[in-house]
């Protein structure tokens, strides 16, 4: 089943960068404490940024699996588009982090370290969040926590291809509806067990791990399947998602936000087409996986004393260059020559 949906032009690249800088400042604050960024935790909002991703990815991915020759195909371009960087950033740490440990060097390279290494390395960054002795004084010890989405972006793209023989068979609507449904009752039913038994952490880690994610993932799936129906309506569209933004925000406390996001990734990407940023690249990924460990690494050389406009605007130049170096270095390497960004390089061209 193909899915045949008109969207050359859109601002998906630039929203996901939107996105990604949401997280940045969030851990600004979450990260140094730093009592002059104390508003960016009401502003930015890093659930609301991690579940557009997924509204994206499950627009993209899909999108990607119908339109791709094989299933190793499809695999091969998702690999190349995410693990290349991601294996970049998790062997820098283990490289460049250990030196800033407070242990001694055989401590530093010990089971620790090779914990680390492993478990990072296959997307199983809970199971080794931190290096021995690196950022131990910090408020959050993680060397990157910000990875613990990729995991389930990976998880996605491992079941595209069993959801789309689903749907093939079954129809769209009835196993993308039960999809999204079993994965609401898992969020509701988690979130009210962690308020019931707030002292149970594993409740509270449960209500946002892979299944509580996929009703994003899924929304972003109906957004492809009906785009050239929904792409005469944006008008009305976007009424209805600022009306459901604010009751969902005054009255009814974010269990609306998979329609307001949905709608918000819909009308933002594709209404009015702000121009071809794909071939200056996609800058998001790395700003994504980079940010935290520059951010740390900041905090360990004591850079919070400094003057918090001057801290911020280091920051950002570090994680702009960074991503930037990221990009060109890395992950335009690898792309499949059938990805869009090397389309969109040749036009430029």
């Amino acid at each position: 089943m193909r899915v045949e949906a008109s969207f050359s032009r859109n601002n998906l690249d630039c929203l996901r960068l939107f996105f990604a800088s949401i997280v940045v400042f969030y851990h600004v604050y979450a990260l140094t404490n730093i009592s002059a960024f104390s508003s960016f935790d009401a502003i930015f909002s890093p659930h609301f940024a991690v579940r557009g991703f997924f509204v994206i990815s499950g627009l993209l991915i899909y999108r990607s699996y119908t339109r791709s020759s094989s299933i190793s195909s499809y695999f091969e371009k998702r690999i190349r588009r995410i693990y290349p960087a991601y294996f970049t950033v998790i062997l820098l740490a283990a490289i460049l982090l250990p030196p800033l440990s407070a242990t001694y060097p055989a401590q530093s390279y010990g089971l620790g370290f090779w914990k680390y290494l492993g478990a990072n390395l296959v997307f199983l960054n809970f199971l080794a969040p931190a290096l021995p002795g690196v950022f131990t004084s910090h408020i959050n010890p993680a060397v990157n926590g910000a990875l613990w989405t990729l995991k389930i972006e990976v998880v996605f793209y491992l079941a595209v291809p069993l959801i789309h023989y689903l749907c093939v068979r079954y129809g769209v609507n009835r196993v993308i509806g039960l999809l999204f449904s079993l994965s609401l009752a898992w969020k509701f039913g988690f979130h009210a067990l962690s308020a019931a038994h707030p002292s149970i952490f594993l409740y509270d880690k449960m209500q946002v791990e892979f299944p509580a994610q996929l009703n994003y993932f899924c929304a972003g799936i109906l957004l492809l399947v009906y785009f050239d129906s929904l792409k005469r309506h944006f008008v009305a569209i976007s009424i209805v998602t600022a009306g459901l933004f604010l009751l969902d925000h005054f009255f009814t406390g974010e269990k609306l936000d998979v329609l307001w996001i949905s709608g918000f990734v819909f009308v933002l990407g594709f209404w009015k087409h702000l121009g071809n940023f794909s071939k200056y690249g996609d800058f998001s990924y790395g700003v994504y996986i980079l940010h935290w460990p520059i951010l740390q690494t900041m905090i360990s050389f004591g850079l919070t004393a400094i003057n918090p406009a001057l801290f911020l605007l280091m920051a950002l130049s570090l994680i702009g260059l960074a991503s930037f170096l990221m990009w060109k270095l890395v992950e335009s390497r690898f792309l499949a020559s059938s990805s869009h960004y090397r389309e969109a390089q040749q036009v430029r061209a």
